[in-house]
């Protein structure tokens, strides 16, 4: 198992039954200081006979990995709780793999700013930015 892996593993033991919806297949940090979270949605989160993932699924795989990035930063001692979140849809996304990138654009104490896109086939599909507040994990 690799470093990432296992440092991942230590603070992600299960996969809550929400992610289970959105079939996440992959959670990792990169050297750049970005989060990366993978999905693979199916036919059953989409409308126009299956060709279009709804836009609250794609929401809220955006809205995941920005908040998966705090908790993995955090060492699972915070959670973070989203305020707002804003999300403009450049292409439809269809059921398939799909990547998702977040960032932090500014961490305070008890309020950060993040920021996340998401790719389907190397083309980006959809950005987002968030305001979340930082809470103690109740685990």
């Amino acid at each position: 198992m690799s470093d990432k892996k296992k440092e991942i593993s230590e603070f992600f033991r299960e996969v809550p039954p929400f992610l289970k919806v959105f079939n996440i297949t992959n959670a990792y940090p990169t050297d750049d200081n970005q989060f990366i979270v993978e999905f693979n949605p199916g036919k059953e989160l989409s409308h126009s006979n299956g060709m279009v993932v709804q836009g609250g699924f794609v929401t809220g795989m955006l809205d995941c990995c920005m908040a998966q990035f705090l908790i993995f930063k955090s060492k699972g001692k915070h959670i973070p709780l989203t305020l707002d979140i804003d999300v403009k849809f450049l292409r439809p996304c269809s059921p398939g793999p799909v990547k998702t990138v977040a960032r932090i654009t500014k961490e305070g104490k008890s309020i950060c700013f993040t920021e996340a896109v998401l790719y389907q086939n190397d083309i980006l599909i959809a950005t987002s930015s968030a305001t979340n507040k930082i809470v103690n994990s109740p685990f």
